[in-house]
């Protein structure tokens, strides 16, 4: 359960560090530019840090599982692209449920949701941003 904290920890550490650091360079483009270049640039910086922080975490799963710390029911073999499906899934608190981990790797799961949930809302908060500084210009 220990190693299933730390895992948990350091992965949403590296989430949100690389989400923020991405949603930085989008207000700087904002900043400089309000076309819709511009916006459509930010939008893909956006879409680019959620699947950074699925994959983040469905590496977080796949070491989970080979440290022993649980495996996922429903998926008689998982590859790299079932962890990705599922932590994408997840990250978005979505939960489909097709497929789900077990033992210790539920809490990685919850964490992810959580994280999913807070970068989400950072995410949303540039694209008011986005969409109110389009108003001044």
């Amino acid at each position: 359960m220990i190693t299933a904290l730390l895992l948990s920890v350091f992965l949403f550490l590296s989430a949100v560090a690389s989400h923020l650091a991405i949603l930085g360079v989008g207000h700087r483009l904002l900043d400089r530019r309000r076309d819709t270049q511009a916006k459509l640039a930010v939008s893909l910086l956006v879409l680019a840090s959620h699947f950074l922080v699925a994959i983040l975490f469905a590496a977080g799963f796949w070491l989970g599982a080979q440290w022993g710390l649980g495996g996922f029911d429903k998926a008689p073999s998982m590859d790299w692209m079932d962890y990705f499906y599922f932590s994408l899934i997840n990250v978005t608190t979505l939960g489909l449920g097709d497929i789900y981990p077990t033992e210790h790797l539920r809490v990685l799961a919850g964490v992810e949701a959580l994280t999913g949930f807070a970068l989400i809302s950072c995410s949303a908060q540039l694209f008011w941003t986005m969409m109110h500084k389009g108003e001044k210009a």
